[in-house]
């Protein structure tokens, strides 16, 4: 993956969703595409994060604040009205008093209890999980609640107190995953243990329970089109949701929250996540894409739920939640697997089938053999687009290499946002320990098509020059190990209106038959104005035979 510095978003999939999961290293939330960054990159990408943390924050406190204010504007008004009810029974209490002896009391307006009991939300017998894989693994504290109160409950929460033996260690407090939780409900909640100590038992708290502020019945929100995919360890539930509303409402706040089980009907994962799109108008649609956390890997996925949460968006921005009876969706089955090299985008799992591009389209040739400058063996070889009218779009696979029977592990096709009709995307293959590779297979990840002309914008790409080389490389001090090389020299011309940026473009080194014999991939050229050209210069070293002519692939932005 690539980050583009200026957007903050994926270069892979343009996707902002990007988590820091190392040192320097960052990855992509939608497509699990990873990347290193130099130290000051990573400084600047922090503090970029922490902005975006923080305005997401500070737009949370106004929408709080909003609600807060709408809430004392109500209560005003609650408090108006009981005053009038007083003061006008107060008033018949004395004008008619001396004409009825027996006289009448003032109405007075009761006042609404919210308070709901805590023993209504039930907890279930609490059991220490871990959550992640490997060394990363944290423990947590996992519960499963049920709303018995009768009544929806907004934010939920519950507080642990952890003991050892008699001697009291910390408590930790979290809220359930849904922002409503309605009668009848139930949902599982992760609550953080502390670290380093031992833990003998813990005591669970229900708090302050309350109803939503703003709530109105409404009807159940649910995908067009979602699916479960598994990839590894790692299990992501993606969907599509359409505001489908005939009254015109403005649709927000859209959350999804997924549960996974196993064949007992035990809980042994969930994900909580929001919709690409805050707000969606009527007939809109955005997707969802969340990753699940797992506990008890050992366990197989044998069904799985899905309930989304929403509310209506007035024009004043303030928003009033929607109760939906029987929310939750079912499914029984395990999740659809694929090979966990692949990189799944949000839009190649969610397209239809009129969207998708069918892989026997797709082609790769038949391996060249051929060395790299250290003599070692490689093979070459090249994807092509056969269709005559479609474009592929983010074309991607994974290559299994085989000598005889035995497996030689996987190359990646990957790094291509599309490919036209005719076009040709050159690979290499390395094998591991071996020193043939007589059987390849391939696993296509999920592709959409595009009609032409496509996304691409046109450029005019013409090579003006070609030097043979020769150079050297000193292996460990001790062995020297000479190639060939071909300098190419060339221009890209953009004959467009509009400006084109990030230019990526492969040159691939061909010989007198046509077969490709080395290829490179240019990354620096610049962004290029309309009627403007730059030059290209790159050293490609010749893997196989001697080069006969040069050809080029280009992508634009």
């Amino acid at each position: 993956m690539t980050i583009d510095l200026q957007t903050l978003k994926c270069g892979e999939c343009g996707s902002s969703v990007l988590k820091r999961t190392g040192l320097n290293e960052y990855t992509c939330e939608h497509c699990g595409s990873v990347t290193l960054v130099e130290d000051n990159v990573s400084d600047r990408l922090e503090r970029v994060l922490n902005q975006v943390k923080n305005e997401a924050g500070r737009r949370l406190a106004a929408e709080e604040a909003l609600r807060q204010k709408l809430m004392l504007r109500k209560i005003g008004i609650g408090v108006i009205v009981v005053l009038g009810v007083v003061l006008v029974g107060s008033l018949a209490d004395v004008f008619f008093g001396s004409r009825n002896q027996s006289g009448s009391r003032p109405v007075v307006a009761a006042v609404v209890d919210r308070t709901i009991p805590t023993d209504g939300l039930k907890l279930g017998e609490p059991r220490q999980v871990l959550v992640g894989s490997g060394s990363s693994a944290v423990p947590k504290l996992l519960v499963v609640v049920r709303n018995e109160t009768g009544k929806p409950l907004s934010r939920a929460g519950i507080r642990a107190t952890y003991y050892d033996g008699e001697t009291r260690l910390d408590e930790r407090s979290e809220m359930v995953p849904i922002s409503v939780l309605e009668a009848g409900e139930s949902t599982p909640a992760l609550i953080d243990m502390p670290s380093g100590k031992n833990i003998t038992r813990q005591e669970l708290q229900v708090q302050k329970l309350a109803e939503p502020y703003n709530a109105v019945e409404g009807p159940r929100m649910s995908f067009s089109r979602v699916r479960l995919v598994q990839q590894g360890e790692r299990v992501r539930l993606v969907g599509r949701v359409a505001n489908t509303r005939k009254d015109g409402a403005m649709l927000g706040g859209i959350e999804v929250l997924a549960t996974l089980y196993d064949d007992a009907g035990q809980v042994i994962g969930f994900g909580h996540g929001y919709g690409q799109a805050n707000e969606l108008k009527a007939g809109a649609q955005t997707s969802v894409d969340l990753s699940i956390a797992r506990f008890g890997r050992a366990a197989a996925i044998a069904a799985w739920d899905y309930r989304i949460g929403y509310s209506t968006v007035e024009a004043s921005g303030a928003r009033t939640a929607v109760l939906s009876a029987d929310r939750v969706i079912r499914t029984t089955g395990a999740p659809e697997r694929f090979n966990p090299d692949l990189r799944l985008g949000t839009e190649d799992l969610l397209a239809d089938d009129s969207e998708r591009f069918d892989p026997k389209q797709l082609e790769l040739l038949p391996l060249i053999d051929g060395r790299n400058n250290i003599q070692q063996r490689l093979f070459l070889t090249e994807l092509v687009n056969r269709s005559t009218d479609a474009v592929v779009i983010a074309p991607g696979g994974v290559i299994s290499r085989f000598s005889g029977s035995k497996a030689d592990g996987t190359t990646n096709i990957s790094g291509l946002a599309y490919l036209y009709p005719g076009e040709r995307f050159p690979i290499f293959l390395e094998p591991e320990d071996m020193e043939r590779i007589t059987d390849t297979r391939i696993e296509w990840k999920p592709m959409r098509r595009a009609a032409l002309p496509g996304p691409r914008m046109p450029l005019e790409v013409k090579v003006t020059g070609t030097k043979a080389e020769t150079g050297s490389v000193l292996l460990n001090f001790s062995q020297r190990f000479t190639y060939k090389s071909v300098e190419v020299t060339g221009t890209v011309k953009n004959p467009g209106a509009g400006i084109v940026g990030k230019v990526r473009l492969w040159v691939s080194l061909r010989d007198r038959n046509g077969q490709l014999t080395g290829f490179k991939l240019v990354e620096n050229l610049p962004a290029i104005a309309p009627g403007e050209s730059v030059p290209f210069q790159v050293n490609v070293e010749q893997n196989g035979r001697d080069f006969a002519s040069v050809t080029t692939l280009y992508q634009t932005e």
